[in-house]
Protein backbone atom coordinates (compact mmCIF):
# COMPACT_ATOMS: atom_id res chain seq x y z
CA UNK A 1 0.00 0.00 0.00
CA UNK A 2 2.80 3.06 0.48
CA UNK A 3 4.08 1.94 -2.80
CA UNK A 4 0.71 2.81 -4.43
CA UNK A 5 0.65 6.04 -2.12
CA UNK A 6 3.98 6.95 -3.32
CA UNK A 7 3.43 6.36 -6.58
CA UNK A 8 0.57 8.31 -6.88
CA UNK A 9 2.00 10.81 -5.06
CA UNK A 10 5.05 10.89 -7.88
CA UNK A 11 2.46 11.03 -10.62
CA UNK A 12 0.42 13.93 -9.61
CA UNK A 13 3.00 16.27 -8.81
CA UNK A 14 3.59 19.33 -10.47
CA UNK A 15 7.31 19.42 -10.81
CA UNK A 16 8.73 16.63 -12.92
CA UNK A 17 6.12 14.33 -12.31
CA UNK A 18 6.72 10.02 -12.75
CA UNK A 19 5.79 8.95 -16.48
CA UNK A 20 6.99 6.02 -17.98
CA UNK A 21 9.13 6.61 -20.94
CA UNK A 22 7.53 7.44 -24.65
CA UNK A 23 9.11 4.29 -26.07
CA UNK A 24 8.23 2.25 -22.46
CA UNK A 25 6.45 -1.26 -22.37
CA UNK A 26 4.02 -1.78 -19.10
CA UNK A 27 4.22 -5.25 -18.11
CA UNK A 28 1.23 -6.58 -15.63
CA UNK A 29 2.26 -9.28 -13.76
CA UNK A 30 -0.16 -8.32 -10.96
CA UNK A 31 -1.50 -11.65 -11.73
CA UNK A 32 1.22 -13.83 -12.66
CA UNK A 33 3.76 -15.97 -11.03
CA UNK A 34 7.13 -15.47 -10.80
CA UNK A 35 8.01 -18.03 -13.93
CA UNK A 36 5.43 -16.56 -15.81
CA UNK A 37 5.97 -13.19 -15.02
CA UNK A 38 9.76 -13.83 -16.04
CA UNK A 39 8.58 -15.54 -19.03
CA UNK A 40 6.49 -12.54 -20.33
CA UNK A 41 9.38 -10.03 -19.55
CA UNK A 42 11.87 -12.04 -21.65
CA UNK A 43 9.16 -12.66 -24.59
CA UNK A 44 8.60 -9.06 -24.58
CA UNK A 45 12.46 -7.92 -24.59
CA UNK A 46 13.18 -10.70 -27.44
CA UNK A 47 10.26 -8.98 -29.53
CA UNK A 48 11.59 -5.52 -28.94
CA UNK A 49 15.25 -6.43 -30.19
CA UNK A 50 13.63 -8.45 -33.25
Amino acid sequence: ADVKARDERDSSRSAAPLRPAEDAVVLDTSELDIEAAVAAAVATVAARRG
